[in-house]
C-alpha cells in the first residue's frame, strides 16, 4: 500500500491529503478504503507542520520533493483553494516585493485581528513561518524585524528597495490624508495612519488609513443620532498591482463589511499602476482603484517615483544629482505631516553629495557592507574613497528633528560597536588592507552634552590600526558644507537643513 501511495504523490506530485484520496476515489477506491490506504502509508510521507485545511486536509510530500519547485507550486495551489487566510498573506506580501514590518503584517495580510471562527494575523504568521513560508528577520536599518517570503522559492525585495517604499508610502499616505480630510471624506481629527500613534482598524480589520465618514450615503440615522460610515484606504507602490494583490484587497473589505451591523465602509486602493484586469477586477467589486497620479496630481506622483528610485540605489546617479534631490524635497515636504521625517530620510543622500563636491572620490551611500568569510555584516551611511590618496571617509548620519539631540547611548554604540564592525569588515577586503579610514559622526543638530563629554574623553586615533574617529555637530556640518560651490546642493540645505524653520539650529552662531 505504501508503494502505491508513494507512485501517487510521485505522479500528482506534493499536495492535500483530499486531493490524494480523491486520486484513489477516480480509480475505482471507495473513500472509506482510499483514508485507510493514506493511513497505513503515512510513514512513506510527509506532512507539512503547523497547518491543517478546509475539512482536516494536510498538505503532505516525499521527502525527496521538498523545497523543489513542484513543493511550493503545490504548496501555493492548496493555499489558494484551500487556505485562503494563508494564501492572502502570501500574495498581499507579494504585491509589496517579499516583505513588509512586522508591524504591517495585519495590514498586509488582510486577516481580522479579532474575530470568532477566524484566523487572526499573529496565528497566520506563526504557522507560515512553522512552514518554513515566511521567516522573520532583524536588519540594521529597521528599527523593528521584517516579515519576509522564503526566498527559496520567492523573491524578496532587497533591504533598501524596503526602506525606500517605506518612506515613499508614508508620504503618499499623508498626502492622501490630507486630501481625504480636505474633501469632507473623514473627520477632520479622527483619521488614523499606518505610521501613527494609533493602529487604523475598522471593523477589526487593520488599513493604512482610516476614518469616521459623515458624507452621504454611509451615514446613517439611529436613534435619533447620526451614526457614521468609514473611509478606509490601503497604499502599494510598488511597480504594477496585479490582480491577485486586488483580490486580497476586495476580500479584506468583504470581511470587513461581513458582521450585522457594520456601518457602511467606503475602500480607496491606491497604487502607482494598476494591471488592466486588476482594475477591472477592483471595479467589479465597487473598489475605488486609484493611480497617485490620478489621485494626487503628475507633479506629487513624479516625485514619488524618483524617491523611490533614488532611495533604492544610493549609489552613484542620485548621488550626483542634486537637482533631482532638490525636486523631490521641495515637492514632497509640502505634505503636512511628511516633512520633518523626509528631510531626515534624505539627510545621508545629502551629506553624500557635499563629501562627493568637496572631496571628490568613488561615493556609495546606503550600502551594506559583508565580511568576505565571516557572517558579518554592516550598513554604511556615507563612504567615500578618496581619487587622490589611500583614504577612506566613512560617516555615520544622525538626523534630528528640532528639539532632539544626539544620545550619549547613539554615540557609545557607533564608537564601541559599529566602528569596529565596520573596520574588520572592510580590512578583509584586500582594497581596504592599506587604506586609512577616517570615521566621523555628522548631525544637523546638536549632541546631547553627556554624549559630548564621553566622546571627548576617549581614543580617536588608531594608528596602529590604521583609522581614526571624529565628529561634527549642525554648526560644523553647516562649515562644512559652505565649502559646496553646486547651487542645487545649497538650494538644499538653506532651505531644509539649516535655515527652514523646522529645522533652524538653535545654537548657531
Amino acid at each position: 500500500m505504501s508503494a502505491y501511495v508513494v507512485d501517487l504523490l510521485k505522479s500528482r506530485g506534493p499536495c492535500l491529503t483530499s486531493d490524494l484520496i480523491q486520486d484513489m476515489v477516480d480509480e475505482g477506491v471507495t473513500p472509506a478504503t482510499a483514508r485507510q490506504r493514506l493511513s497505513r502509508a503515512k510513514s512513506s510521507y510527509t506532512r507539512l507542520a503547523g497547518i491543517q485545511f478546509e475539512k482536516r486536509a494536510r498538505f503532505i510530500y516525499l521527502d525527496s520533493q521538498f523545497a523543489t519547485q513542484d513543493y511550493w507550486e503545490g504548496l501555493e495551489r492548496a493555499f489558494r483553494e484551500h487556505g485562503m487566510s494563508y494564501w492572502c498573506a502570501i500574495a498581499g506580501l507579494r504585491a509589496r516585493g517579499g516583505a513588509c514590518l512586522k508591524s504591517q503584517f495585519p495590514i498586509v495580510c488582510g486577516a481580522p485581528l479579532m474575530r470568532k471562527g477566524q484566523i487572526a494575523p499573529d496565528t497566520i504568521l506563526e504557522r507560515l513561518k512553522a512552514a518554513g513560508v515566511l521567516k522573520e528577520i532583524t536588519e540594521e536599518n529597521f528599527l523593528e524585524p521584517l516579515v519576509t517570503l522564503n526566498p527559496m522559492n520567492f523573491g524578496v525585495i532587497e533591504t533598501s528597495g524596503l526602506r525606500a517604499l517605506n518612506i515613499a508610502e508614508n508620504v503618499a499616505i499623508h498626502a492622501i490624508h490630507e486630501w481625504a480630510r480636505r474633501v469632507g471624506l473623514g473627520s477632520y481629527a479622527a483619521f488614523r495612519l499606518r505610521n501613527g500613534s494609533e493602529f487604523p482598524v475598522v471593523s477589526s480589520m487593520a488599513w493604512d488609513i482610516t476614518a469616521p465618514c459623515y458624507a452621504r450615503p454611509l451615514a446613517r440615522f439611529s436613534n435619533g443620532q447620526m451614526r457614521p460610515g468609514f473611509f478606509v484606504s490601503d497604499v502599494v507602490l510598488l511597480g504594477r498591482l496585479s490582480v491577485e494583490a486586488v483580490e486580497v484587497f476586495i476580500r479584506k473589505h468583504d470581511m470587513a463589511s461581513a458582521p450585522l451591523g457594520v456601518a457602511p465602509i467606503m475602500p480607496f486602493l491606491v497604487a502607482n499602476w494598476f494591471d488592466q484586469e486588476a482594475y477591472d477586477a477592483a471595479r467589479s467589486a465597487g473598489i475605488i482603484a486609484v493611480t497617485v497620479e490620478q489621485l494626487l496630481g503628475e507633479t506629487l506622483a513624479a516625485a514619488l517615483q524618483a524617491l523611490v528610485q533614488m532611495l533604492s540605489d544610493l549609489g552613484a546617479t542620485a548621488a550626483v544629482n542634486a537637482e533631482k534631490i532638490e525636486m523631490v524635497l521641495n515637492e514632497l515636504t509640502r505634505i503636512e505631516g511628511a516633512a520633518q521625517n523626509l528631510r531626515g530620510d534624505l539627510f545621508e543622500l545629502v551629506i553624500g553629495n557635499v563629501v562627493k563636491a568637496v572631496e571628490k572620490g568613488s561615493l556609495s551611500v546606503g550600502r551594506e557592507i559583508q565580511h568576505r568569510t565571516q557572517a558579518l555584516k554592516a550598513e554604511l551611511d556615507v563612504r567615500l574613497n578618496s581619487e587622490d590618496s589611500d583614504n577612506t571617509l566613512i560617516i555615520e548620519c544622525k538626523a534630528k528633528v528640532p528639539g532632539s539631540k544626539v544620545s550619549e547611548a547613539e554615540v557609545r554604540k557607533w564608537y564601541k560597536k559599529k566602528v569596529p564592525r565596520i573596520v574588520e569588515i572592510l580590512r578583509s577586503e584586500p582594497y581596504y588592507t592599506e587604506r586609512i579610514l577616517r570615521f566621523e559622526m555628522w548631525t544637523n543638530g546638536l549632541f546631547h552634552p553627556t554624549a559630548l563629554t564621553w566622546l571627548k574623553g576617549q581614543k580617536t586615533k588608531f594608528v596602529d590600526e590604521g583609522y581614526s574617529v571624529g565628529w561634527k555637530d549642525g554648526v560644523a556640518v553647516k562649515r562644512y558644507c559652505n565649502k559646496v560651490k553646486d547651487k542645487a546642493i545649497q538650494n538644499i540645505l538653506r532651505e531644509h537643513y539649516f535655515n527652514h524653520p523646522l529645522t533652524k539650529l538653535t545654537s548657531e552662531k
